[in-house]
């Protein structure tokens, strides 16, 4: 005759480790999302010193003009924003306007200022000791050619006052594979 007890044994055993493995799961689950939550706060953190730190790295400056970083890689296919900082040390407010073009002997890019889609920024006016700062954004097609290029970003006054600021600056970007 064939014992009941190993088939009541094997149903307790199937049942405890069922048990265990959904708590173990619940418990990694649990410990994967507080380890991405960290991360996500690290981040930001991170995001919000670098941009204090932009902010006083321009406070000194002697440029209008700033491009952070000045240097960049791109992928074929792909895109790259970066910071561009203009700064007035004048006495009196400054309006201007800034115009975005590529490099004419490089590869091809695209180069927009992200607020507006195009390679003309909106119309800034900053106060005695202001500084303004705007993302553009360097783009190139996946049958860009491998080599450099870069975006020239230059300042227009509105007026015409005259400055001792460099007007113009280049982003230089190399296309890589």
């Amino acid at each position: 005759m064939k014992s009941k007890k190993g088939a009541i044994e094997l149903s307790m055993t199937t049942i405890i480790v069922i048990v265990i493995g959904i708590t173990l799961l619940t418990l990694g689950l649990a410990w994967v999302r507080s380890s991405f939550d960290k991360i996500t706060k690290s981040t930001d953190e991170a995001f919000k010193m670098s941009d204090q730190a932009i902010t006083e790295m321009f406070s000194d400056s002697s440029d209008l003009l700033k491009i952070v970083p000045d240097k960049q890689e791109i992928k074929k296919g792909k895109g790259v924003e970066v910071a561009v900082v203009f700064y007035n040390l004048e006495d009196t407010a400054f309006p201007f306007q800034a115009k975005t073009t590529p490099v004419e002997a490089g590869v091809p890019l695209n180069c927009v200022f992200v607020e507006t889609g195009t390679d003309t920024s909106r119309l800034y006016e900053l106060n005695s000791g202001a500084n303004a700062k705007i993302a553009i954004r360097a783009t190139t097609l996946k049958n860009t050619p491998l080599g450099y290029g870069g975006c020239n970003v230059d300042i227009t006054s509105i007026t015409s006052t005259e400055t001792n600021y460099q007007l113009s600056k280049t982003l230089s970007v190399e296309v890589i594979g």
